[in-house]
């Protein structure tokens, strides 16, 4: 999700100039979905009416809907996309991201919107990463998360989660 990276060093005052509406919000994902206008996926069509109560583009030659939330996280969600807009803004802030609890308060929704909109961005985001491969010197280190545990330590705690880290070194662009 390189639109992730887009919110990375942006000020909270030019994330809320930027998307200070949910017309602002769908008008960024129709510019990333259709870049040089709106293209009907079923037929390749350019020309659309807009239906702006349902925020759908019906497409002239075929009749196929489309919007800018199908196929995305955002698509059926009943949650307005500046909420998931700033959820994502948040995320991509800091090394830790933000919290379901935090996210609660911020965006004023419940724990359990908070906990699935987190958990569809990570998965958003797993999604994408998966698609990476790593080239050239890679560096790896093992681990173990999950607190102490009394009695043994290290490789014989069946409590904790062993990680692998792989770090790819890059040359400086």
């Amino acid at each position: 999700m390189s639109f992730l990276k887009r919110f990375e060093g942006m000020s909270v005052d030019d994330f809320r100039k930027r998307f200070d509406s949910e017309r602002a919000c769908r008008d960024y994902l129709f510019q990333q979905r259709w870049p040089e206008g709106f293209i009907c996926p079923r037929c390749g069509c350019r020309e659309a009416y807009y239906q702006e109560c349902r925020d759908l583009h019906w497409c002239r030659g075929c009749g196929y809907q489309a919007s800018v939330t199908a196929g995305t996280i955002f698509h059926k969600a009943h949650v307005p996309l500046w909420k998931w807009f700033w959820a994502i803004y948040r995320m991509a802030q800091g090394k830790k991201g933000i919290s379901a609890v935090q996210l609660m308060k911020e965006i004023a929704v419940s724990y359990p919107t908070a906990w699935l909109m987190l958990q569809k961005l990570r998965q958003a985001m797993q999604r994408r990463d998966a698609h990476y491969l790593l080239g050239g010197v890679i560096e790896l280190d093992d681990g173990y998360v999950g607190g102490q545990e009394e009695g043994r330590r290290g490789r014989g705690v069946e409590e904790k989660t062993p990680i692998l880290v792989a770090v790819e070194e890059r040359e400086k662009r």
